[in-house]
């Protein structure tokens, strides 16, 4: 009978059953069952022991599935044997996910399995089911005519929810001076830019000029940003499942710019500013919860000048001790403002009490 399934990448499958059988003697073990790629069972063991020995010992194993029963491959079937398992090894009051993946031809879905299984186990016991959050997971991994039971913690690394991460980049102005000169390096640097604003949705970007400016090398700069916005775009409309901002491009001279702002929250970038602290943080997220827009100042070959610090509300130093290159200011300062959001308000958007 099967012990544990093993998952891991495409090609990894020899590999890790070559190293489960150094672990272990006395097993037997079967990369690929039944063709599928990214499988390995492993078969005459203690399925909690061998599990915990394989996840601890092989980087190579993405997830290591105990398996308690075996069922036939029919949702109903599967709801009874699951609802034995669960009473064993589902404690009282546990929050619970269903996660079915099929192997060969059904006639029914994953969801018809999940289903089944979450509405008998939560009839028959009381658990909660939670999708997002659960306590524990029962796995059913189905291979043609059988069906096999697992319940593990969560093993998978699952990407957080957003919560308000677009609501507050959209909030969000980066005032950008240009990146002059070599007509190859600027046009590099402006796809940088384009790329970055438009990873993080930001509300707009605004090139700003501080005096006057090359035509020519403005304008290779300006194609840059269009072009990283536009790539950096269509990879986000096919990778996305919801609508996709597209970041807008103005150009203003930096002064009028400021004056015509005077009053909204302007942060600056420099090397002669705050380092980051708990306090600075408690004033970002206070800011990105009540203003409608924050305007973030970010310098190229120099720095945003000085004069305009007195109007602004933070100057914030990335990182002290440390000239940023022109790339990584709109990166970093967008991670850093969200991250100081999240760890002051916390993910349900109520602030957390000093320590």
């Amino acid at each position: 009978m099967v012990s544990v399934i093993l998952k891991t990448r495409k090609g990894m499958e020899n590999i890790v059953a070559s190293h489960v059988l150094e672990l272990f003697n006395d097993v037997k073990v079967e990369p690929r069952p039944f063709g599928s790629s990214g499988i390995v069972f492993v078969s005459n063991g203690n399925p909690d022991e061998l599990a915990n020995k394989i996840l601890a010992e092989i980087p190579e194993v993405e997830k290591a599935l105990p398996i308690y029963a075996i069922a036939k491959a029919d949702p109903n079937e599967i709801a009874e044997t699951a609802l034995k398992v669960a009473r064993e090894r589902l404690s009282s009051r546990e929050f619970f996910a269903v996660r079915t993946t099929r192997r060969g031809k059904h006639n029914f879905t994953s969801i018809d399995v999940n289903v089944a299984v979450g509405a008998r186990i939560k009839e028959m016991l009381g658990n909660p089911v939670n999708l997002d959050n659960p306590e524990k997971v029962i796995w059913v991994e189905i291979f043609h005519d059988k069906a096999y039971i697992s319940i593990t913690k969560e093993q998978s690394y699952r990407k957080p929810k957003p919560d308000k991460t677009l609501e507050i980049m959209r909030k969000i102005s980066i005032i950008q001076l240009p990146f002059l000169g070599d007509l190859e390096g600027a046009y590099r640097m402006g796809v940088r830019i384009g790329r970055a604003v438009q990873a993080f949705e930001v509300g707009e970007l605004i090139i700003s000029l501080l005096d006057p400016a090359n035509a020519v090398e403005l304008n290779r700069f300006l194609e840059g940003v269009l072009e990283g916005i536009k790539s950096r775009l269509l990879v986000q409309k096919k990778t996305y499942h919801r609508p996709v901002k597209r970041t807008n491009v103005l150009v203003y001279e930096l002064y009028q710019l400021s004056r015509m702002r005077r009053g909204e929250v302007f942060i600056i970038t420099s090397a002669k500013g705050k380092p980051v602290s708990e306090n600075v943080c408690r004033e970002i997220a206070e800011l990105l919860e009540r203003e409608k827009r924050i305007n973030v100042f970010i310098g190229a070959r120099e720095g945003i000048p000085s004069g305009l610090f007195r109007w602004s509300k933070l100057v914030v130093n990335l990182c002290p001790g440390i000239t940023f290159a022109t790339e990584h200011g709109i990166p970093t300062i967008l991670t850093l403002l969200i991250n100081c959001y999240y760890m002051v308000r916390g993910r349900g958007g109520q602030t957390r009490p000093a320590d």
